[in-house]
């Protein structure tokens, strides 16, 4: 038997220039626009909600008494909504973020226990220092001449795993970008290109 679990869909959005709307007047208010504008999201903030108040928006966050409401006329309008600290009136909820770079773990609990999603963040930020954002910025640098030379699918797996696997992590944490940088051009076998 299947059995369907709420907010067990994670995905990570392309906010650039969509339109977003904020709702309340708090500080927590405030701050989740200001996440949302760090995304590139086009962000309105309002400090009450109006009906209509929604249409042409993709998200929506509810920092108001009136989720119920605003749920309602998400549903019809097609917005994706976040009612804080109210998940009966959520299409989706924040996970717990850690970030180095580019490089972003979340940890969710799909509601159940959002203080075991800090918790398991904070682990996880422990094993995932600085090197790792680095090593995107180097490895970002290649992507594109990686997929020139190994245009077919598996064998470009296999160097994106054996990119991970080299020790150039390692070397970064250590301090030793020149040496990371020569071994992940060596192990892509970049190093005449």
């Amino acid at each position: 038997m299947l059995v369907l679990m709420r907010y067990a869909y994670p995905v990570m959005l392309d906010l650039e220039g969509k339109p977003c709307v904020v709702i309340g007047d708090s500080p927590l208010a405030e701050a989740k626009a200001r996440s949302l504008e760090e995304a590139g999201a086009k962000v309105t903030r309002l400090p009450q909600w109006t009906p209509g108040a929604l249409r042409g928006f993709l998200l929506a966050v509810s920092c108001s008494a009136q989720n119920a409401e605003i749920f309602a006329e998400a549903e019809r309008e097609g917005v994706l909504l976040n009612a804080i600290d109210d998940p009966e009136h959520c299409r989706f909820i924040y996970p717990s973020v850690h970030r180095q770079g580019d490089l972003v773990v979340t940890v969710g609990t799909t509601g159940k226990c959002p203080a075991l999603a800090v918790r398991l963040r904070d682990v996880l930020a422990e094993e995932l220092g600085p090197e790792y954002a680095e090593f995107l910025e180097i490895v970002g640098a290649m992507r594109d001449l990686i997929a020139a030379r190994y245009a077919d699918f598996e064998e470009r797996r296999k160097v994106w795993y054996a990119l991970v696997d080299c020790g150039a992590l390692e070397l970064l944490k250590n301090g030793q970008r020149p040496e990371a940088e020569e071994l992940l051009r060596r192990t892509a076998a970049l190093e005449n290109g």
